[in-house]
């Protein structure tokens, strides 16, 4: 990607909702680039005025302090509303999932700062609550709000996670010369919920929770990224088919080299690594 081209390829791993949106830029030197998503879908307003609808994109808006506001088009009582400043030559992604629960909203907002260090490509994160882990490329490198002068300039994967929350996983690349702002906000992990109610589901005859499956079955254990990706072959190669929930039971089908072939839905199959699922005969 050239430095005279898009300055910022960034995506967003939507947890709850399985998604993949990957963003790509390229604009004018005097002019920024925006793009908006939004779930439910959104009318889009900019400084006032009604613009469009989510998935919006606009390649040529004037740089500078820009508000905007997202309202959804189902009953939702909430909107999103933000000013932010555009910079010329890069490109804004504001990416968000309303919910009813306001404690269940989620989203993140990634745009581009010029810096002074030419030879080095920064990455500031802030999070909602505070002191969300943030992991990039795999490795652990401090808690939000973090200011990271130096991460590389390239392809980076960072994960931002705290306990009882969702976690959210952006796929960005960044220039020397930028640093890269990352906002987001993290919804609450209803797991913790789910695992003391199934403590008090009923209980058969035998002394098993009624709803529990027929023996094989897998029990989906904690993981990273708080779910887990269900592949089309047991590899980690494989296209994947979906995510499963921590604590979520499926029937076992078959083993193989480490990995488990369940049923992830009715009529559906696909296997899932055995690092992340106890097994019960």
């Amino acid at each position: 990607m050239s430095k005279k081209g898009a300055l910022i390829l960034v995506g967003a791993v939507l947890v709850v909702g399985l998604l993949i949106f990957i963003f790509t830029g390229g604009v004018n030197k005097k002019k920024a680039a925006v793009q908006l998503s939004a779930f439910p879908r959104s009318t889009v307003y900019i400084d006032g005025r009604e613009a469009g609808r989510t998935p919006y994109q606009n390649d040529s808006i004037a740089s500078g302090e820009v508000s905007f506001k997202l309202i959804p088009e189902a009953s939702f009582s909430a909107s999103w509303e933000r000013k932010l400043v555009l910079n010329p030559a890069t490109e804004t992604v504001v990416n968000w999932e309303f919910n009813q629960n306001p404690e269940l909203e989620s989203g993140e907002v990634l745009y581009l700062e010029k810096t002074s260090l030419r030879s080095k490509a920064g990455l500031v994160v802030g999070c909602i609550p505070n002191s969300c882990s943030v992991t990039v490329d795999g490795q652990m490198r401090g808690t939000a709000p973090l200011n990271l002068e130096e991460v590389g300039e390239g392809s980076h994967e960072i994960l931002i996670s705290l306990p009882g929350y969702k976690s959210r996983e952006v796929l960005s690349k960044v220039v020397n010369g930028y640093r890269l702002v990352v906002d987001v906000r993290l919804a609450q992990d209803l797991f913790v919920e789910n695992i003391a109610a199934e403590e008090e589901r009923p209980v058969s005859e035998e002394g098993k929770p009624a709803s529990e499956p027929e023996r094989p079955y897998v029990l989906i254990k904690e993981t990273p990224t708080g779910w887990l990706r269900v592949r089309m072959e047991p590899s980690i190669n494989a296209t994947e088919a979906a995510k499963i929930d921590p604590g979520e039971k499926f029937p076992l089908l078959d083993e193989e080299s480490g990995w488990y072939k369940i049923l992830y839905q009715e009529k559906k199959e696909g296997w899932i690594s055995g690092l992340y699922a106890e097994k019960f005969e």
